[in-house]
C-alpha cells in the first residue's frame, strides 16, 4: 500500500483538490443506489395508490351487492314467507 499523504484542512482550502478514482466512483455507486431507491419508492407509492382505488371500488361493488341480496331477500319473504331455500334444487322449505 503506498503511503498517500491526507491533506490538511489548510492544503484543502488553498486550492482545488482533484478526487481520487476511487472515491469518484464511491460517491456515483451511492448516488446510484440513492436514485434506485428513489425510483422504488416511487413506483411502490404508485402501486399503492391503484391498489387503495381498486379497494375503494370493491368495497362499492361489494355494498352493492349486499343491498341488491337484501332487496330480493324481502322480496322473497314477501312472497314466500319466511324459510329455507336449498340453492342447490331451488327448493324453498317454509319455516314452521
Amino acid at each position: 500500500m503506498a503511503d498517500t499523504k491526507i491533506p490538511s484542512p489548510q492544503d484543502i482550502k488553498s486550492g482545488p483538490q482533484k478526487f481520487t478514482e476511487e472515491e469518484l466512483n464511491n460517491l456515483r455507486e451511492l448516488q446510484a443506489r440513492t436514485n434506485q431507491l428513489t425510483n422504488n419508492f416511487g413506483q411502490l407509492y404508485l402501486a399503492k395508490n391503484r391498489i387503495e382505488e381498486q379497494e375503494s371500488i370493491l368495497k362499492e361493488q361489494l355494498s352493492s351487492i349486499q343491498k341488491e341480496e337484501a332487496t330480493l331477500a324481502k322480496s322473497l319473504s314477501d312472497k314466500y314467507g319466511q324459510g329455507s331455500l336449498d340453492i342447490e334444487t331451488g327448493t324453498f322449505i317454509p319455516a314452521e
